[in-house]
């Protein structure tokens, strides 16, 4: 039998699920759980406890380890091959060293005796779920150049100062600002991010620091900013070379004061934000050519973090590939083992000029676009993976033909002023979806058949754009 219920008294901080033959116990980690916020789920044997697990994600597992169908460390073995992040804890009446060292060896959190402490298992509790969250932050990566940036984290995330992470666009710029402030002191606070190049000036002065009813025509009421909802937590300044020179100038204020007004106010207001600040410019240089404020290039560059470009580390690039495997399998509900030897050849090979990003773009459609042939194989092959119409298997095989990839018209024209590649190539993926859907009629088997896709890939993607 199982019960999923959420608690009504608490936010819900994370999904437990609890497996254990007697039923007081379970009723009684219930009610606990339960007033401690959690989302509680309760299986009264192994076997369900798996279902469980094939059905839906789970954070932390609490599991007896003695009981008639299947023993709780087989349940764990089971559901760290269907939740790689899932945290456990293991209980028992029955003490055996043996089953505690192999639960431990599988990446139980903790081994608990019954009868236990309740109190004792409510802290053992949230520091699992803390671990957990400490580890959503983890950084891909085994090569020279991620170990010294993760150690460079490690140091510099206890801190308050100011830091300019940099890097080349696609890189993880983000990844990286949120794992300084997972690992922060602030970390039970908000992470804000705010691209700065995404908005005008004016609304982006509002979005920043907020507006008094009446400041501007559409001002129809008084709106706090993200520097308000970041107070006591970490505040992330993506692209921040857009920044036009009067907004530069009302940052570096902020920076200077930790003061700040809205947009058409007169209060001055405190802030207590921690500031990380991105961009895939040289700011140095756009300080020597007057496109950056001398002065506040120093007040954001106090630690700088550079992320590597992929190209850089190719020891990752299968690490990460593997990664987004499993990341898609678990979205897509597919059961791909891995990458084929001709993937991985071709994903060694090809240059990445769009860094992590693409590769996880690549991955994604690789794995979202799978026909039967590749349903019933373990693996994905060479012309599965590199995507992009097969450009990069042109660089994979050395192929020089100029038609590989391209369509009898071309591509359609680059504008002088350019555009964001991977946002592009996802407005048109959402046009033909949307295309697709209109023609079919809204039938979506129909409306995947003329795209070429599953349904459940086709599903996938409607829920990715928001189409229904």
């Amino acid at each position: 039998m199982a019960t999923d219920t959420t608690t009504e008294t608490k936010t819900v901080t994370g999904t437990v699920l609890v497996v254990d033959d007697e039923p007081s116990m379970r009723e009684m980690l219930f009610i606990m759980l339960k007033r401690e916020g959690y989302d509680v789920v309760l299986a009264d044997c192994g076997k369900t406890a798996v279902e469980i697990l094939r059905r839906r994600p789970i954070d932390l597992l609490i599991s007896d380890i003695k009981m008639p169908d299947m023993s709780g460390v087989d349940v764990l073995r089971k559901a760290k091959e269907l939740h790689r992040d899932i945290v456990a804890i293991m209980i028992t009446a029955f003490k055996s060293t043996e089953s505690a060292v192999e639960a431990l060896r599988l990446g139980a959190h903790d081994y608990l005796d019954k009868p236990f402490d309740i109190e004792k298992l409510k802290a053992v509790v949230r520091n699992a779920f803390e671990q957990r969250r400490l580890r959503a932050y983890h950084i891909v990566g085994e090569s020279p150049q991620i170990q010294r940036m993760q150690e460079r984290i490690s140091r510099v995330a206890p801190t308050n100062s100011t830091i300019l992470i940099t890097g080349e666009s696609g890189t993880g710029k983000e990844l990286v600002a949120r794992a300084i402030h997972g690992q922060s002191k602030r970390s039970a606070r908000p992470f804000i991010p705010l691209n700065c190049g995404a908005l005008p000036e004016a609304l982006l002065e509002s979005e920043l620091f907020g507006h008094e009813k009446g400041a501007f025509t559409s001002a129809d009421s008084t709106k706090s900013g993200l520097v308000e909802a970041a107070e006591r937590g970490t505040l992330f300044l993506d692209e921040i070379s857009e920044m036009s020179p009067m907004m530069q100038v009302k940052l570096l204020r902020f920076l200077q004061e930790r003061r700040f007004r809205r947009v058409g106010g007169t209060e001055e207001k405190d802030a207590d934000v921690r500031v990380i600040a991105a961009t895939n410019q040289e700011l140095a240089k756009m300080v020597e050519t007057n496109d950056f404020r001398r002065d506040l290039f120093y007040r954001v560059n106090v630690i700088n973090i550079e992320v590597p470009p992929l190209k850089e580390r190719q020891g990752d690039i299968l690490l990460l590939a593997k990664h987004f495997v499993e990341k898609f399998n678990k979205q897509m509900g597919t059961e791909l083992k891995g990458l084929s030897t001709n993937a991985e050849r071709a994903l060694e090979t090809y240059a990445w000029p769009g860094n992590v990003r693409e590769l996880e773009n690549v991955i994604e459609r690789a794995v979202a676009l799978e026909d039967c042939d590749m349903v019933q194989s373990e693996s994905l092959d060479l012309g599965d993976v590199p995507g992009q119409d097969r450009r990069s298997a042109q660089y994979a095989t050395g192929d020089p033909s100029p038609e590989v990839g391209r369509t009898s018209e071309g591509p359609e024209r680059l504008p002088e002023s350019g555009f964001v590649l991977d946002q592009h190539v996802q407005n048109i993926e959402r046009e033909y979806l949307a295309q697709a859907l209109q023609q079919a009629g809204g039938v979506k088997v129909r409306a995947a058949g003329l795209l070429g896709m599953s349904f459940r890939s086709f599903r996938y993607y409607l829920k990715k754009y928001h189409l229904g």
